[in-house]
């Protein structure tokens, strides 16, 4: 079962100055800080803008820890308008306002948590003044709630109206790879025990999510001769080693953390693990890989903090991604019952490694139920956690023939890969897409077999 990741948020911020100020400005001083248990998330860029949420016009503010481009703007506004939550670059919050000023409710997630909108106890207010909004949100800590949680925001930021939006991103053209040197300094340790990472390399791997997608193998030993460095990195041919794959943007769907101190080498955590300040461009990669300090694993305490260097070229052509097909118009999804329910916040928290797509029905006639999905044949303890629409159940068998049974069972199912599988004995992750449902399945070892735990969405959870 997912931990319940957040124990407590407090909020704090302040935005002043006198003078005029561009729609998005980092500070010197971090703009706000999100501590979830007990983790600091520096947030240093705020934006405001006017968008439509359920035919609703409302003032939304965004604290961020990066800056907000303008195309991850216009997305979350074409979302919002759906009735969807936008997903910036974690760790964010989102403030939201009526034009009148009355405050609505708040969501903030990080890499691994996140908080439905909801007002709950909270009180705010804005006011738009000289083309800024200026305003503040306080929420006293409610120690008797399921999730404790506190803020104390005050902002004044400039405002972007309905019909405007930040400058586009200049996009630099890749380039061939850069002649740099690849470089990586930092921390990266396992059960308190320092490895020295020395070595690092960036390559272009399969499309994921129909987006391009590359991986870094961060290593003690020497991998640049190998001709499967992230395959035999796996297995600790290189000391301890960090296989993160992850797109152009930063975004990791993919770690598998190997260190020799820990009892089970390779497994996967890919909600405790982030990029900052992340670029590709000019021929080379280059930012921040860290966990925000020490986290735990399967019972296994990491800590990752390195900065790194890597040349880097264009995509070659094998590892482009298909030209996606227009989606077909989708009926607009409400989202008025997130607003004051803390079951949902519950149902987030709980759901932070969740795929983020709508659950719109199968094809005609063919939305598959929960209870119909295919599974191993000696599946047991099967739960159905209908509020987080997940699905646990064991094993006997180990985890690599598991992934290959499943991999057989769901594919006479009609599901279909969606990227590339991780498998290795300790931890592997497969992702599944049938029509628009999805399934996130991660497997593990367990006693003597496996565990199972299926993150869905777009199945039907009515009772048969």
């Amino acid at each position: 079962m997912p931990k319940n990741f957040i124990c407590l948020l407090s909020v704090s911020a302040f935005i002043a100055g006198a003078a005029p100020l561009p729609a998005q400005e980092p500070a010197k001083a971090p703009v706000a800080t999100l501590t979830i248990q007990d983790k600091n998330y520096p947030l240093s860029h705020a934006v405001a803008y006017e968008t439509t949420i359920d035919d609703r016009d409302v003032i939304m503010v965004v604290l961020s820890g990066e800056a907000i481009t303008a195309e991850k703007l216009n997305e979350g506004r074409e979302k919002e308008k759906e009735g969807e939550q936008p997903d910036f670059k974690r760790p964010y919050l989102r403030l939201e306002f009526t034009k009148t000023g009355e405050f609505r409710g708040w969501s903030a997630a990080t890499a691994n948590a996140s908080l439905s909108r909801h007002s709950g106890n909270a009180t705010g207010e804005l006011k738009v003044q000289d083309g800024r909004v200026i305003g503040q949100v306080n929420q006293p800590k409610d120690s008797d709630a399921m999730i404790p949680s506190a803020i104390d925001v005050r902002f004044d930021v400039a405002l972007l109206r309905a019909g405007e939006s930040l400058p586009p991103t200049v996009v630099k053209k890749p380039g061939p790879a850069a002649n740099i040197k690849p470089t990586v300094t930092g921390v990266f340790k396992g059960n308190g025990n320092e490895a020295k990472i020395a070595y690092v390399s960036a390559a272009w791997r399969e499309p994921f999510g129909d987006q391009p997608s590359m991986v870094l193998i961060f290593t003690e030993k020497d991998h640049s001769k190998d001709k499967k460095p992230d395959f035999n990195a796996a297995f600790s041919k290189f000391g301890s080693a960090l296989i993160i794959s992850l797109h152009e943007d930063g975004g990791i769907f993919g770690c598998q953390v190997v260190h020799a101190a820990h009892e089970k080498k390779g497994f996967s955590s890919i909600g405790s693990i982030k990029t900052n300040n992340f670029t590709y461009a000019d021929g080379k990669v280059e930012g921040e890989l860290t966990t925000d300090g020490q986290v735990e694993t399967f019972g296994e305490t990491w800590e990752v903090n390195l900065k790194f260097v890597a040349p880097l070229g264009e995509i070659p052509p094998e590892f482009q991604p298909a030209e996606k097909k227009k989606p077909a118009a989708e009926s607009k999804k409400s989202a008025k019952a997130a607003d004051d329910d803390d079951d949902d916040e519950l149902a987030t928290a709980l759901s932070a490694l969740k795929p983020s797509a709508k659950s719109a029905a199968q094809p005609a006639g063919d939305q598959l139920n929960v209870k119909d999905l295919a599974m191993t044949k000696d599946a047991s303890d099967v739960e159905y956690k209908t509020l987080v629409e997940h699905v646990l159940y064991k094993s006997k068998s180990n985890v690599k023939a598991v992934c290959a049974e499943l991999t057989a069972s769901l594919k006479a199912q009609g599901w279909a890969t969606d990227g590339r599988d991780l498998v290795t004995p300790q931890s592997s992750i497969l992702k599944r897409k049938r029509g628009d449902a999805t399934l996130t399945i991660f497997v593990k070892p367990d006693a003597a077999g496996s565990e199972v735990k299926i993150f869905t969405s777009g199945l039907s959870w009515d009772e048969k």
